[in-house]
């Protein structure tokens, strides 16, 4: 009996040797793969706007100190021969339109293709993607973020934040913004810092969760289809509290702070 489970453990560890190795020789191969297709940069001034739209690729759109914007796509040899790129830029705008080629063939085959973009700090963002993932980290401004099927991340963003997915997670980390976040099939995860300028989260197929400061005020809306709700910052004026639902006020209440989920649960936690 010892000897048939010495192998057996023997087998388990040997096939996840194997996979992790092969997991890792995919993902070096496909970076390997990767070529920069385009790159360049346009002189403008902060609070101007970057606006992308692509049928398929990640974007991902980071900040630094330069009055500039810089952008790199790279893509493999799919993406050379079938995406096409159009660069619009004047004062007050940067515009990346990329279109697929009308053949059948393109649309069923795959395409590695990514976005990698600087911005100044203070910069409005409008991204749309049909088929891949957004980051946006360290921007300050309007940001509309939209895919039809992966995830996005927003990580020390301020200003206003619009995003949504079809097809994937959301995860934030952000403070003094005004949030709208909706998915159609998968999670939401937010920690926020700072005062509230108005939350509201949706999604018909996950969880959500929140993380808040123990001194968040705002009037709460918490309410699930499918699971159970929980909140424990401080709450008055409750209207509501039950598994389901939560109608209450965060300390001194406030801005609107809204969660909806049609098959998850609902944690709200302080800090």
């Amino acid at each position: 009996m010892i000897k048939k489970r010495f192998l057996a453990l023997l087998l388990v560890a040997l096939v996840s040797y194997l996979f992790l190795g092969a997991a890792n020789l995919s993902v070096t191969t496909y970076l390997d793969d990767l070529e920069v297709l385009h790159e360049k940069t346009f002189p403008i001034n902060p609070g101007k706007q970057l606006r992308v739209k692509t049928p398929t690729g990640d974007v991902e759109v980071t900040y630094w100190d330069e009055s500039k914007v810089h952008i790199k796509i790279l893509g493999d040899d799919d993406a050379e021969e079938r995406i096409s790129f159009k660069f619009n830029n004047d004062e007050n705008l940067v515009e990346i339109i990329a279109e697929k080629d009308g053949s059948l063939f393109s649309w069923f085959s795959g395409i590695d293709l990514k976005y990698e973009i600087k911005v100044p700090a203070k910069f409005n963002v409008d991204v749309s993607t049909s088929g891949g993932d957004i980051k946006l980290g360290g921007v300050n401004g309007t940001a509309k973020l939209h895919t039809s099927g992966g995830d996005i991340w927003a990580e020390r963003v301020e200003g206003n934040l619009d995003v949504s997915t079809s097809g994937g997670d959301i995860s934030l980390v952000c403070g003094g913004t005004e949030i709208v976040a909706h998915t159609s099939g998968g999670d939401i995860d937010l920690d926020y810092f700072g005062p509230n300028l108005g939350i509201d989260l949706s999604t018909s197929g996950g969880d959500i969760e929140v993380e808040l400061p123990s001194d968040f005020d705002a009037s709460m809306e918490l309410s699930t289809s499918g699971g159970d709700v929980s909140c424990n910052l401080t709450m008055n004026n409750a209207s509501k509290l039950s598994e389901r639902k939560i109608l209450a006020d965060l300390n001194n209440g406030g801005k609107e702070f809204s969660a909806h989920t049609s098959g998850g649960d609902i944690d709200v936690v302080k800090k």
